[in-house]
Formats: C-alpha cells, structure tokens, sequence
C-alpha cells in the first residue's frame, strides 16, 4: 500500500480569487450621484410643499359643486379661500360693490350683479349658475396671491 499521507501534504490549499466587481464607480460619479439624490428629494419636497399649500383650495373646489344654486354660500367660499391665502387682504372689507368690481379685474369670466343675487328673496337661477362658473373659473386661476384692489376705483389720473 502506498504512503498517502505525504501526498496529501503536498497539496496545495484552495484559494478563490478574489472578486473583480464591474460595477465599481469613482469617487466623483459617486458624488454626482449623491447630488443628483439630493436634488430629487428636494424637488419633491418642494412639489409637496405646494400641493399641501393649496389643500384649501382644492378643498373649495371640491365643495363648490354642492353649492351651485346658494349665491351667498358661494361668495363666503370665495372670501374664506382669499382669507385664508391672504388673511389681511384689503379686498376682504369692502363694500359688496367694491367687492363685486375687484372679482371682475381678478377673473376672466362675467359676474353677475351681486347685490341682487344675494339679497333678492328669489334670485334668478340662471345668474346664480353664472356665478357659479365665475367662482369655478376664479378658484381654479387663484394662485394663492390676489392682487390688491385699486382703491381710485379704476380711474387713473
């Protein structure tokens, strides 16, 4: 019988390679991904900032089309979005004529008289569905940043 025991201590151990990974980036790729990271992140937080900014808006909108035929909840709806966008707004206390003529500078549409929409005993439905459209149109321009109403009453010198 032949001496294994010597051969076996000739043997050599097994060793693996090592391991090559392909995907190995430099340090300045790594860089620019982490700040191409930092720029997706901040975009989307800035993108949800802004959806959580307008949350009342949307809300108003959502609310509007149960209100079609009521023209002062209608107009309190407006007034409670300028507030709460613009809490000091001047627009805010003006007299209903002051305040009809700063909504027709502000939106594109033609609103009705106002004074006889909100206090006649029985408006017409056909005016109030006209504003209606006017605060559809208005709530879904408003941009969170009204413009001040002209106190000369339009009339430049």
């Amino acid at each position: 019988m032949a001496d294994t025991h010597g051969l076996t201590e000739q043997l050599a151990d097994i060793s693996e390679p090592t391991l090559e990974l392909g995907f190995a980036l430099p340090w300045p790729a790594w860089l620019a991904l982490a700040l191409l990271c930092t720029a997706l992140a901040y975009f989307a937080w800035r993108q949800y900032q802004g959806w959580r900014f307008f949350a009342a808006k949307r809300q108003a909108i959502a609310i509007l089309p149960g209100i079609t035929d009521n023209a002062s909840q209608i107009n309190q709806l407006l007034k409670r979005v300028l507030q709460h966008y613009q809490h000091a707004h001047p627009a805010l206390s003006l007299p209903l004529a002051q305040w009809q003529l700063w909504l027709e500078t502000t939106g594109q549409a033609t609103l009705p008289d106002l004074s006889y929409l909100l206090y006649s005993a029985t408006p017409d439905p056909m005016q109030c569905q006209q504003f209606y459209q006017f605060a559809k149109q208005w709530l879904h321009n408003y941009n969170g940043a009204a413009p001040l109403p002209d106190m000369h009453g339009g009339k430049h010198a």
